[in-house]
Formats: C-alpha cells, structure tokens, sequence
C-alpha cells in the first residue's frame, strides 16, 4: 500500500467566467467540482496506476466528508482526524479571456495541538499496522500545523525503512530537505526561490545533494530527473488546443515517479513513465486526473535526453 498525505485536501472547482469586475456581481456560466488537494490527486493517479492507496488528510466538515465519500468510490481508503470547520474550496477560473487559469485558493480549517497531534498519532499507527511501501507528502498543510511536520514525517517513515517523497514549497519544503527525503518534486519556480538558479538542470543538481532523487519540471520543457549521478530529461509536446488544464500534472507526475521507482528497475522509465502521467493529466476533463490508457500511449511517445 502506499500512504498518500494530504493534510489541507480541498474541492477543487472550474468556474466559468469571462470577466470578473470590482466591487460587483460577477455570475459563473458553469462550475465543476472535484476532489482536490495535491495529496488526493496523487492518490487518484496511483489508483488509476493499479497501486492500493491510502488517503491520510484532515477531513473538516461537509466539504470534507463529500472528498472522502469520492475517494471510497474509487477505493481509496481514508484516515485522519475529522473537524468541524469545512475543508477548503479553491477556484480555478477557465474561460478564454485573460481571467483564465485565475485562481482562487482557501485556507482551510485551523487545527488545534490535540488534532495536529492526532494526525501524527494517525500517521505512525498507519506506518507500523500496514504494509506500506512508500509515503507520499504533498502540498500545504493547515493552519495550526507546524512548518516542519514533513520533516517529523520523513524521519518517522526512515524509521520503519519507507521512503518518503516529498512536494511542497516554501518553508514545508526547506524543513522536509533537512531529513533528506528519497524523493522530491519542485517545479522551476520553486526551485529558483529555493535555489536561486532558474535553470532546471541547476536546480535539479542543487536540489539532489539533499535528495537520493530529484524531479525538477519546467511546464512544457518537461521533467529534469536527476539521479544516479546523471539528468534525465523527459519531454512530450501536447498541441496548445488540446490542452484542457495543466493543474494537477506535477501531482501526476510524482504519482508515475513513485510507481515507476516501485515496479521498474530502468531510470529512463522511470523519467518517461512519470512525464506521461504529467502530460495525461493536461488532456483529461478532471482536475488533477488521467486514464491509464493515455499514460500508456504518451509513454511510448515521451522524448528522453541524458544530459
């Protein structure tokens, strides 16, 4: 089984709006609404790679209940303390304005010591009572929860030989890399407020010293994997008017990399097999989703470079 955390999940919603005005009423033409959150996303990819998952998040709510009862539609089991205040909504805007791709993003529920607590307590009896191959950690995490819960995480997964991989920005990223993670996901311009490099080989290579494996990608320049001591460099070339939403892809694309490192011996699949969940997840009508069926076309597809 892998654990895939996502401690701050949300409803992940398109609304449809051309021109969003000041101080006014601004009416959607449509919305969508799907499980959300970098952790669920990342759960949803490995199941559609055929991997039993396991969804650990603080579920708050309405809005938390509905992501869980959408994950068990899929099998995904769910664990994690439950709150009283709603689990985040965030907004994707899609029109084909200038207002596209404008995002609005919640904060979620603030947490208590007693429930931070109780989320780790979740997290370590989950550890020790499953088989568990690996640990996924993504995004942010609520308010209420220490800055460096990745790094008690990771270090607790170390405990118990589970690798850990690791997607996350800011301060969450900076304490996780002071436990050496096994694997971690950035994307170019999180690596250059990281690094203070914008070159992704750079910020690939900058990144690996703290890292066994290190997955830099550079949107349609695609993914820079360093490891073994060399950049593999996967791209596939997705035409602007099939494009439907890139948000999400690093989410996939982390979810192939751990199921590739899982199942397959050859990095060079590993860097296609994980370039193609990132670019399936751009052509499929769900946020942060893709079909297998399209993983496996674009795979035999994806151009490697070994730089």
């Amino acid at each position: 089984m892998i654990l895939a955390v996502c401690a701050n999940p949300s409803v992940d919603a398109f609304w449809d709006i051309d021109e969003i005005n000041k101080g006014t009423t601004n009416r959607s033409a449509n919305e969508q609404y799907f499980p959300g959150g970098k952790g669920i996303h990342v759960a949803f990819a490995l199941q559609e790679l055929n991997e039993q998952v396991t969804a650990l998040g603080v579920w708050g709510g309405v809005t938390g209940r509905w992501i869980q009862e959408e994950c068990h539609k899929k099998d995904i089991a769910t664990i994690g303390p439950e709150v009283e205040e709603w689990t985040r909504t965030c907004i994707t805007n899609r029109c084909d304005t200038d207002w596209a791709d404008t995002e609005l993003l919640g904060a979620g529920p603030s947490l208590t010591p007693g429930q931070s607590n109780d989320f780790l307590s979740i997290y370590r009896r989950a550890l020790t009572e499953s088989t568990v191959k690996a640990v996924v950690l993504s995004g942010s995490v609520p308010k209420g929860m220490s800055q460096d819960i990745y790094k008690q995480m990771i270090t607790e997964a170390r405990t118990h030989d589970i690798p850990a991989y690791v997607d996350a920005s800011n301060d969450l990223l900076e304490h996780a890399l002071e436990a050496n993670p096994f694997a971690v996901h950035i994307n170019q311009k999180e690596g250059k407020a990281l690094t203070g490099h914008n070159n992704p080989v750079k910020i690939a290579k900058s990144l690996r010293k703290q890292c066994h494996i290190a997955a830099v990608t550079a949107g349609k320049d695609g993914l820079y994997l360093a490891a073994n001591n060399h950049i593999y460099h996967g791209r596939y070339s997705i035409n602007k008017q099939d494009i439907i939403s890139t948000i999400g892809s690093g989410d996939c694309l982390l979810a192939g990399l751990c199921k590739a490192i899982l199942t397959r011996d050859d990095i060079e699949e590993w860097t296609k097999l994980a370039t193609a969940c990132g670019s399936a997840n751009c052509i499929h009508p769900k946020l942060g989703m893709f079909k297998a069926q399209d993983v496996n076309r674009i795979f035999n597809q994806v151009r490697l470079e070994i730089l």
